[in-house]
């Protein structure tokens, strides 16, 4: 069951990577179009601006799952490793709950404010804001369920403190 977990949790990352890449593409050749007709022709694609910014802002939360999903984030440790390794697996396991109810407050407090602003419609583009603050929930959703995964990882690690802890990010 671990294997076919873990390869579910693989496939959807490099689903995310594609997404992600996707979108990073869509948003480039959006500016590069604007700016070579802005230079040969003195004209631009008006919703062109708007649009790269909404696509940056999904990229951003899309990326925050992956880069929780291959522990890509920042973290210091130094506090935590001069503790015992039974305080330290309560530590991370505290860290964890944190960082999950963290996820929980940016969902439910992104839903709330799509629901909100369903009503108002960007300037140019015309495309209600609820959708492009839903890219909050998105991006709390996926790392909650990364965290929910992480959280019960390291729930089956429970007394073994002579094993090495794993790494939940990069060192600083």
């Amino acid at each position: 069951m671990g294997l076919s977990m873990e390869r579910i949790g693989n496939a959807i990352t490099k689903g995310l990577e594609v997404v992600i890449v996707a979108l990073i593409s869509v948003m480039s050749i959006l500016v590069i179009v604007n700016v070579a007709l802005r230079f040969f022709f003195s004209s631009s694609i008006v919703v062109s601006e708007e649009l790269s910014r909404f696509l940056f802002i999904y990229i951003v939360f899309l990326g925050a799952i992956v880069a929780l999903k291959e522990n890509g984030h920042i973290y210091v440790d130094f506090i935590a490793k001069a503790f015992p390794r039974p305080i330290q697996w309560i530590l991370k396991l505290v860290v964890n709950c944190c960082m999950l109810y963290c996820c929980y407050v940016l969902l439910i407090g992104s839903v709330e404010l799509s629901e909100y602003n369903m009503v108002d419609k960007s300037p140019v583009a015309g495309i209600p804001m609820g959708y492009i603050y839903f890219a909050g929930a998105i991006g709390a959703a996926g790392m909650g369920i990364v965290l929910i995964i992480r959280i019960l990882q390291h729930l089956k690690t429970f007394g073994r403190w002579h094993d090495e802890l794993p790494t939940s990010g990069k060192e600083a």
